[in-house]
C-alpha cells in the first residue's frame, strides 16, 4: 500500500516523523519536568534547544514541500542540529559521571537582585539543581545517556532519509 502512496507522500514523510519526534521528545521532557516533578538543570535545558530548532525546521520544510532541493536541505540542516544535540548530552553524561566539571551555571542562581535582601530571598526560594546529580534511571541508564543514543540515532535518520524519501531536483 505504501508504494501507491509513496509518490505523492513520500516527500513529506521525513520532516512530519522530525515533527513528530520532535515535538514527542519535548513533550515528555516537560512531562517529566511538570507532572513527575524531575527539576531540570542548565545541561537538561541545553539539551532541548535541538528539538526545538527541528521541530521548526519541520515545519519549514512542511511549508517548502514543493522544493525538493529546499526540504533535503532542511533535513541535512537537522542531521547538523542533532549531531550537536548528541554533542550536548554526551557532555552532561561526562559531567554526571564526574569525567569533567560541568559549566559555572549548573547549580548556580542566576541573579538580578538588586540588595542583599532580595538575593537572599532568590536563593531560598529557587531548588538549586546540579548537573551531575542523576535524578531517574531506567535499567541503569539516565536521561542524557538516552539522549546520546537518540540524538547519534536521528542524525543518521536525517543524513541518511533524503536520499530515501525526497526526490532530487534535476
Amino acid at each position: 500500500m505504501f508504494k501507491l502512496l509513496r509518490p505523492r507522500f513520500a516527500p513529506a514523510l521525513t520532516p512530519i516523523i522530525l515533527l513528530l519526534v520532535s515535538t514527542g521528545s519535548i513533550g515528555f521532557a516537560l512531562y517529566a519536568q511538570h507532572v513527575q516533578k524531575l527539576l531540570p538543570c542548565i545541561l537538561c535545558l541545553y539539551q532541548r534547544t535541538p528539538f526545538y530548532s527541528v521541530a521548526g525546521l519541520s515545519v519549514l520544510a512542511l511549508l517548502l514541500i514543493r522544493f525538493p532541493a529546499a526540504v533535503r536541505a532542511i533535513v541535512y540542516l537537522c542531521a547538523v542540529v542533532f549531531a550537536v544535540g548528541t554533542g550536548i548530552a554526551i557532555y552532561h553524561v561526562g559531567v554526571q559521571e564526574l569525567w569533567w566539571q560541568g559549566p559555572a551555571m549548573c547549580g548556580g542562581v542566576q541573579s538580578g537582585a538588586g540588595s542583599l535582601a532580595e538575593l537572599k530571598a532568590q536563593l531560598l526560594a529557587q531548588p538549586i539543581i546540579r548537573c551531575d546529580k542523576i535524578d531517574w534511571k531506567l535499567f541503569g541508564i539516565t536521561m542524557p545517556t538516552v539522549n546520546v543514543f537518540f540524538s547519534a540515532a536521528l542524525t543518521v535518520f536525517c543524513l541518511i532519509a533524503p536520499s530515501r524519501w525526497i526526490k532530487k531536483q534535476a
